[in-house]
């Protein structure tokens, strides 16, 4: 069985999750489901990045120590990753001893090969990014996402080679040998290696909540190594690197999934660091876009941070799933629009998809008591257009164009809603027309066609739907038994 890894982000565990957090994590969800019904041996990770700076200092303003406060965060987590029915194959954490362990046994592969050199750093430090940062990119002295001063800083540092490997890093991003998708971001990553990006800093200096960096002439305790050299090395420490059975069947990933912030350190920082590791490089990197919440960005202070557990206890984790994904294209910037969930719920999937099955399961039920000529054609039209409508989701779903595979099959229902309101099998039935078979057999063929579809996005209702057609087709669908998929709220 050919396999498939992909990979969200490990998010950073300063906080609770929110919808951008699930936003990822449900976009590799719904591809893992999918490849999983292609016949893939599917390896999907999840995670947290626990390490770090930031970390600390929300710890200490929690009066926690550190690692009492990201066990917490991971029990969150892992709570909305259940709600909404995200099915990861594993959840790695840098805080747990596989990591750190995988870690050091990866940083001294970089060392053995002589890309890991001391050097000092003057600059301004975001802790909020985890990141040094520059001064042309601040607005007002601030950092444009966290709206705080950088700390001016000095300190001695371990630094990556990088320079070394941008040449190689640029042809292979060019050929597509390491594909970026979309096509902007990779402009974005060959205008940052034009750009001479320098060395990157590898290590800290004092801090203590981290993996401690055993190489060098730093007396021990003193560096640390840096939150981003840790965290990018989950993708291989959850498949037990270096020596792991799933590592050795896993490995290359087949498609990491992340947020444009942080395409740098996965586009051109993780390649450099697998080259020098001798490992082989991720054959895809999907960027999705960053979004705003009803134009605004997400922010405590706003009051517009979004709870995924609160959206599922009011509409359910299928429909809060469809509600996040079926908002704009993920390959661009978009604005979700929280303001109208009710309305989309009602439209799209009550009013929708959910009244669509019902009507065609209700008149086969009501007309036919369940029980439909086998022998009865599917009406061409709408065989053709079903044909035109997998092609075309098909597609998508390969690019990881979920948005727009979601539009393909809603085109689709609404479609067969227009088809059942052209032939009208309440007055076929009232006329005995043969016709009626012919239709109702059209119906079931195009309500199987959109549960099929909608699968992967809608896992649990859409079960549902596929039992409820399965106990139709052998007469166990008592005349009333409604399925009752998504209620107007």
């Amino acid at each position: 069985m050919e396999k498939f890894y992909l990979t969200t982000p490990i998010y950073y565990a300063s906080g609770s999750p929110h919808i951008g957090h699930a936003f990822s994590a449900l976009y590799a969800d719904v591809i893992a489901r999918w490849w999983k019904k292609k016949g893939r041996n599917v390896f999907f990770s999840a995670g947290l990045d626990e390490h770090g700076a930031k970390i600390a200092e929300a710890a200490k303003k929690n009066g926690q120590e550190p690692q009492e406060f990201v066990n917490n965060v991971a029990k969150r987590y892992k709570k909305v990753w259940k709600t909404l029915r995200i099915e990861y194959s594993d959840f790695i954490r840098t805080t747990s001893d596989r990591h750190k362990k995988g870690v050091l046994e990866f940083i001294k592969k970089l060392w053995d090969k002589g890309d890991i050199h001391e050097g000092e750093y003057e600059g301004l430090y975001c802790v909020g990014c985890e990141n040094f940062v520059l001064e042309r990119n601040l607005i007002n002295g601030l950092c444009p996402d966290h709206l705080t001063a950088p700390q001016k800083i000095k300190e001695k540092n371990y630094f990556f080679n990088l320079k070394k490997y941008l040449p190689e890093i640029k042809n292979k991003i060019k050929s597509g040998e390491l594909k970026i998708t979309p096509n902007n971001r990779k402009n974005e990553m060959l205008a940052i290696i034009e750009s001479e990006i320098p060395d990157f800093s590898i290590t800290r200096e004092g801090l203590k909540w981290g993996v401690p960096f055993p190489f060098g002439n730093s007396p021990a305790g003193e560096q640390t190594i840096y939150v981003w050299a840790d965290a990018l090395v989950n993708y291989l420490t959850i498949l037990d690197y270096p020596s792991g059975e799933n590592f050795r069947k896993h490995w290359p990933a087949d498609l990491h999934i992340i947020g444009a912030e942080i395409n740098k350190f996965h586009s051109i920082f993780w390649p450099a660091m697998l080259m020098s590791a001798g490992l082989a490089l991720p054959k895809e990197i999907f960027v999705h876009g960053l979004f705003t919440v009803d134009g605004q960005k997400m922010s405590k202070t706003v009051g517009n941070i979004i709870d995924p557990i609160e959206l599922a206890e009011k509409f359910g984790a299928d429909a809060t799933r469809y509600l996040l994904l079926s908002q704009f294209p993920a390959s661009e910037h978009g604005d979700i629009k929280a303001g109208e969930f009710i309305q989309k719920y009602n439209s799209d999937l009550a009013n929708g998809v959910g009244n669509l099955l019902e009507r065609s399961f209700t008149m086969v039920i009501d007309f036919r008591a369940g029980v439909i000529d086998k022998k009865m054609d599917v009406e061409e039209k709408i065989k053709f257009l079903a044909e035109k409508t997998e092609k075309k989701y098909e597609n998508n779903f390969e690019n990881y164009k979920l948005y727009e595979a979601l539009a393909d099959v809603f085109s689709f229902i609404k479609n067969l809603d227009r088809y059942i309101n052209e032939e009208q099998p309440w007055a076929l039935n009232k006329n005995q027309d043969k016709k009626l078979d012919e239709v109702l057999n059209t119906l079931l063929f195009g309500a199987e066609k959109i549960i099929n579809w909608l699968g992967p996005f809608m896992p649990t209702k859409m079960k549902e739907a596929k039992n409820y057609v399965d106990k139709l087709k052998k007469g166990e669908i008592k005349k009333g038994e409604k399925l009752g998929l998504f209620r107007r709220i």
